[in-house]
């Protein structure tokens, strides 16, 4: 298992000396990646991305979209090489200069959050027009492939398992979610599904110099309500104690109606149960996800904050 730092290393450099006959003057890993182990490389002529997993599902996820999406004229990485080591799945890529959006934001001004946002916005109406039958259903998240209400009770019963297995939060967090969706059922009924980049919240979306640079880390497309990411950074947003303008901008470009406005609060409520589920969570190298009992408090918070918000809108 690739569970060691210096050992991933060590087979990111074998890789790159063995498959792809490059030999770098710097390698250095990036700190984010839960299900890839990225790095910087950088040679005499030119600067890369090297990402190693031993997910064959999240290899072959990301080969197909960024080639699929290549078609499209959207900042995403190319494709140099891909292939397999022993029992690794590489992915050489080109670089894209910016920081994660988190990272960045409380530098960036109001019209630079606008602009960043009304670009994302025309990129999810240019890969809206990915038939469905291109997505597949993914085991290691929950994106609501299927906008119903019977999906959305089915991810709120996996968040229940998780936070029952991990005992950090009180698994009754999930009945008023559950209760909360069943009044957004004709919502749900009349949302026309369609295909959306679902993990572009405060990661994976470059910014450099206040601008949109790129989006990377694509491995699965989402099928279903494109506000459901607009929920998650929201969460994302309110986590890091930031303000959420970046949010009425988005809801702006979408041109957000007043139910869809009510439906971001519930989608964020659904995104917060989800973290909550994370914490203490046990990783497949069986290590535990350390819980922050400073996050516990902040996500305590949040989450009755968003359900107030839903009670008053109710009424």
């Amino acid at each position: 298992m690739l569970n060691d730092w210096d050992t991933k290393k060590e087979i990111a450099l074998k890789i790159l000396k063995d498959e792809l006959n490059i030999t770098p003057v710097e390698v250095t890993r990036f700190t984010t990646g839960m299900c890839h182990s990225v790095y910087y490389v950088k040679t005499e002529t030119e600067e890369c991305v090297l990402r190693v997993t031993e997910s064959k599902w999240h290899y072959d996820g990301s080969v197909k979209w960024l080639n699929e999406l290549a078609r499209f004229d959207i900042p995403i990485p190319k494709i140099l090489r891909h292939g397999q080591y022993k029992d690794v799945y590489y992915t050489l890529i080109t670089y894209i200069n910016g920081k994660d959006l988190g990272d960045v934001y409380h530098t960036l001004t109001d019209s630079q959050k606008r602009d960043i946002v009304k670009e994302l916005v025309e990129i999810q109406k240019k890969v809206s027009v990915i038939p469905p039958d291109k997505i597949e259903n993914s085991d290691y998240y929950f994106p609501l492939s299927a906008v119903c209400i019977e999906r959305i009770k089915d991810v709120i019963q996996r968040v229940r398992e998780s936070i029952m297995e991990n005992k950090v939060f009180d698994p009754g967090v999930c009945d008023a979610v559950a209760s909360a969706a069943d009044t957004f059922e004709n919502y749900f009924a009349n949302v026309k599904p369609t295909t959306y980049l679902d993990d572009i919240s405060n990661k994976n979306v470059l910014i450099h110099n206040g601008r949109l640079a790129g989006i990377v880390d694509i491995d699965e497309m989402g099928y279903g309500d494109p506000l459901e990411i607009v929920g998650l950074t929201n969460l994302a947003l309110l986590l890091m104690e930031a303000d959420t303008k970046y949010i009425d901008y988005w809801l702006d470009e979408m041109q957000a109606n007043d139910i869809q406005k009510k439906a971001l609060t519930f989608y964020t409520l659904l995104s917060c149960i989800g973290v909550m589920g994370e914490q203490g969570a046990k990783c497949s190298n069986d290590t535990v996800v350390p819980v922050n009992q400073n996050e516990v408090e902040l996500l305590n918070s949040i989450y009755n904050k968003l359900l107030a918000m839903l009670y008053s809108c109710a009424k």
